[in-house]
């Protein structure tokens, strides 16, 4: 792949985004491809930049297992005009082995057919416990998939497993929540009390909390507390008209949420949400946060914006600032970041791209 040096994007005021919403079959990935070079702070990621697909692709979720294996899940086209008119040519995964991404198909059936389907969540707590969200779920346990009906009915925009993989929920719209107590064998509808989109969804130290909103907020925000097939609402003043996207925390620490800027606090008991409003980090709308530990923390969004926090302070990538990318998922660990998402040209071609940070 072709490879050039990232510079600075001056960005136009009249550009924007645009918002968009059997078995291991692989093919390698073609697309441009560049690199930054490192510096000398202790933030210091070197990044690599990836298109995935031809156009009409895009990433959805991303996920990292370890510095060789990482997952990257949507709809991904072929280039060329018989694979384009068959569902059986298409992708809905890339696979990075440390060193390059490869396509790969999950089979998906119904009514005993092979078909094909967008994948669109993507969670895993190592390499024989992988699930990918695509209308149904299908489990990876280190031999074979298996497909399990979740009954969400909806897509499964979020996944999120407990540590000792027993409890499992699938977040997805209206309003809609499912939870399994037995890693998947049975699942309960959980009574949300919303029908707003959920966005994301995260749990640590017996807690899980999932956040639902609107694109602009203005139709409402909730951030609510699952234990098993019960929500509960909290109360919480965050701010009038910010949308949210993303959560992550560690118990009773810090709380990170992120969408229309970046909110934190330090126990579940709070009342206030601090905001950013220096915008510190995250000059550009976040769609998604995760962290490796709380000195260790990713942000990412619009215009290619990818913001790290070390425990002490922010530093905001702008070198990597295209108003072309807009990454719709993050995924951070050990000495690797990895987000995703939707490249656009001229607001109607778009393909899907990946970030790959290393220090």
């Amino acid at each position: 792949m072709r490879k050039y040096k990232i510079y600075r994007f001056l960005l136009p005021a009249i550009l924007s985004v645009m918002l968009v919403m059997g078995g291991f079959s692989c093919n390698f990935l073609t697309g441009p491809h560049r690199t930054t070079g490192p510096d000398t702070t202790s933030s210091n990621f070197t990044w690599t930049v990836d298109t995935i697909g031809a156009e009409g692709s895009i990433l959805y979720d991303c996920c990292i297992i370890n510095d060789t294996l990482a997952y990257a899940v949507g709809l991904i086209m072929p280039s060329d005009s018989v694979g384009r008119n068959n569902t059986i040519y298409w992708n809905n995964a890339a696979v990075w082995n440390g060193v390059k991404w490869t396509r790969m198909q999950i089979p998906l059936y119904y009514q005993g057919q092979k078909t094909f389907s967008t994948a669109y969540s993507v969670f895993a707590r190592n390499a024989n416990d992988i699930w990918f969200g695509m209308g149904y779920l299908e489990h990876w346990d280190g031999h074979q998939f298996k497909q399990i009906d979740p009954q969400l009915q909806s897509v499964e925009n979020k996944i999120w497993e407990s540590s000792d993989g027993s409890q499992v929920y699938v977040v997805g719209n209206y309003g809609k929540i499912a939870y399994s107590p037995d890693h998947g064998s049975t699942w309960q509808q959980v009574q949300t009390g919303t029908t707003l989109p959920f966005q994301d969804i995260w749990g640590d130290g017996g807690q899980v909390l999932a956040v639902a909103s609107d694109k602009f907020g203005l139709g409402g925000k909730y951030l609510i507390q699952l234990n098993g097939n019960t929500a509960v609402h909290f109360n919480d003043s965050i701010p009038t008209g910010v949308s949210l996207s993303g959560i992550w925390f560690t118990a009773n620490q810090e709380y990170f949420l992120v969408g229309d800027g970046v909110l934190t606090k330090h126990s579940l008991s709070d009342k206030i949400w601090q905001y950013d409003v220096n915008r510190s980090a995250a000059s550009y709308y976040s769609f998604a946060v995760r962290g490796d530990a709380l000195n260790c923390v990713v942000i990412a969004g619009g215009y290619g914006d990818v913001s790290f926090y070390n425990g002490a302070h922010w530093t905001e990538y702008r070198e990597l600032y295209n108003p072309i990318d807009q990454l719709r998922s993050v995924s951070i660990k050990g000495n690797m970041i990895i987000a995703a998402g939707i490249r656009t040209y001229s607001g109607v071609q778009y393909y899907g791209v990946t970030y790959v940070g290393r220090r």
